[in-house]
């Protein structure tokens, strides 16, 4: 599954150090990992980053920063939801697109009175005027950057980044060894501040270890893997003037919303629908990515919908495949393209089934 949400009655401690260390992050009360996201109509891979902490210093550029806001009151304390915050969070939330809670309350704590995680925040007042809150997780050992708000009337300063090198600095003092701040996204600037920070280290999910951000290969994402290797096999099939489509299939990041029994459900966000009249119902290829190989399979949803249950973001380049689709049969796996281009022209042949496994 390519997005999982856990809720559990504490989150913090060793077992906060345990979700973060695996890439997972913080999603209101739940804690959440995922592979692979909609941005606007592309599907991008979050890359998870961390800094560790032992040794670190500012650089030159931080620390010109750091000075130019030393000038505020800058206050370290448990996180606390009060009025000023809440217009801050008002005034802020203006800059951000899609969606987004409606206040700090229903952010952090699902609109709830009480918190699963050990919350902190840095202040920054300019006299009597809070001007900037951030808002961070604590672990045994670790420590997650959740939250940054500012008054956009400050924005010269740089607050949302000071209230970063703040928490890093409460860390460093406090003897924590690894700071989150959240996750990048190649090709998708947005969240390109975040590696300004020093020389921070990003989950390689396929290998479940973290390593140095230089080393990273956009081609190695997740993302990238399942659309190249669904390309190519589109044009093996283009070749033998076999039909097919492309379809983006946006009910793999459904998560904990819906569950089907004991069914397979489609997990991928890509796949290929093959067209052959030779039998009752169309066919669809997948890249297996927990198992890298392709398998081409049977599925129910093609012919009768199963279940349209929310109306999802649309892909830029494919065609949104609506319809819940639920595994009847797979009809072959295989790690290379050759040996699933041969079956599909075993069918298309009417040749028997049982020579497909």
């Amino acid at each position: 599954m390519f997005t999982q949400f856990h809720n559990h009655p504490k989150l913090h401690g060793e077992a906060l150090d345990s979700y973060l260390s695996n890439g997972w992050f913080r999603s209101g009360q739940y804690i959440y990992t995922s592979k692979i996201l909609n941005f606007d109509g592309i599907l991008y891979s979050p890359i998870r980053i961390r800094l560790p902490l032992q040794d670190y210093e500012f650089r030159k550029r931080l620390r010109k920063i750091w000075n130019k806001n030393q000038r505020f009151e800058t206050i370290y304390r448990k996180a606390f939801i009060s009025r000023e915050k809440e217009e801050l969070y008002q005034k802020h939330k203006l800059r951000f697109e899609g969606f987004i809670s409606q206040t700090i309350k229903d952010s952090l704590q699902d609109g709830g009175e009480t918190t699963v995680y050990d919350t902190y925040e840095i202040a920054v007042y300019d006299g009597e005027k809070l001007v900037a809150v951030s808002f961070f997780d604590l672990g045994k050992k670790s420590m997650a950057s959740i939250m940054g708000l500012f008054d956009p009337d400050y924005s010269s300063y740089s607050l949302g980044f000071y209230t970063m090198l703040a928490e890093i600095n409460y860390g460093k003092k406090n003897g924590f060894e690894y700071y989150y701040p959240g996750y990048v996204i190649p090709d998708y600037p947005k969240f390109d501040y975040k590696l300004k920070i020093g020389e921070v280290e990003y989950y390689k999910a396929m290998e479940d270890d973290w390593q140095p951000f230089t080393a990273m290969k956009k081609e190695e994402l997740p993302s990238q893997i399942i659309e190249n290797q669904l390309l190519t096999i589109g044009s093996d099939l283009k070749k033998l003037d076999i039909q097919y489509q492309i379809y983006y299939y946006p009910h793999f990041d459904k998560g904990y919303l819906h569950q089907v029994g004991e069914l397979t459900e489609l997990e991928s966000p890509l796949f290929i629908q093959v067209y052959l009249d030779v039998i009752g119902q169309n066919l669809l290829l997948e890249y297996n990515l927990k198992k890298n190989c392709y398998e081409l399979g049977q599925y129910h949803g093609f012919m009768q919908p199963i279940q349209n249950y929310y109306n999802p973001a649309p892909h830029k380049d494919y065609e949104t495949f609506r319809t819940l689709l639920i595994r009847q049969i797979v009809l072959k796996s295989s790690e290379t393209r050759e040996s699933i281009v041969e079956t599909i022209l075993k069918i298309r042949n009417s040749l028997p089934y049982n020579n497909f496994t």
